[in-house]
Parts: C-alpha cells; sequence; structure tokens
C-alpha cells in the first residue's frame, strides 16, 4: 500500500476486497464446522461429513497465501 495519508488508491482498495473476502468466507467457513456435528443426513451421514472436510480443508488451504520466499535460482555458469 503506497498511498499518502488519508488517500487510497487502486491497489489499496484491491487489498481491502481481498480481505474483506477473506473475512466472509472465513465467516462462512466458522459456520459450517461449528455445525458438521449436527449435520444428520440419516445413512449417508458417515459418507458425506468426511466429504464436506476435505472440501472445506481445501477451500481453506486455497484462500491462504501459500507463496514461499524461496531464493532466486542459482545460474547456470554460462
Amino acid at each position: 500500500m503506497g498511498s499518502k495519508s488519508f488517500a487510497l488508491d487502486v491497489s489499496d482498495i484491491v487489498v481491502l476486497f481481498k480481505n474483506a473476502l477473506l473475512v466472509a468466507v472465513a465467516a462462512f467457513l466458522t459456520a459450517i464446522v461449528n455445525n458438521i456435528g449436527q449435520l444428520d443426513l440419516g445413512g449417508y451421514t458417515p459418507l458425506v461429513v468426511p466429504m464436506v472436510t476435505v472440501i472445506l480443508d481445501t477451500i481453506i488451504k486455497w484462500t491462504k497465501d501459500n507463496t514461499k520466499n524461496s531464493p532466486d535460482p542459482a545460474p547456470d555458469g554460462e
């Protein structure tokens, strides 16, 4: 965020919307995870709950920033 005090530029707005989206996803996932134990689908519950859990874990990992600060690759010496 490179804008001056009390001013926003386009990159600031993009970062704000990205954070707002992550907060909304986190709130949605929290609501689902808190109620997953009360899910009753009869005989299908033991099949559905693990699938929902894996899907939620995938969504959580997808929304996180998983990039690592890796050093530049060494030159080939050519």
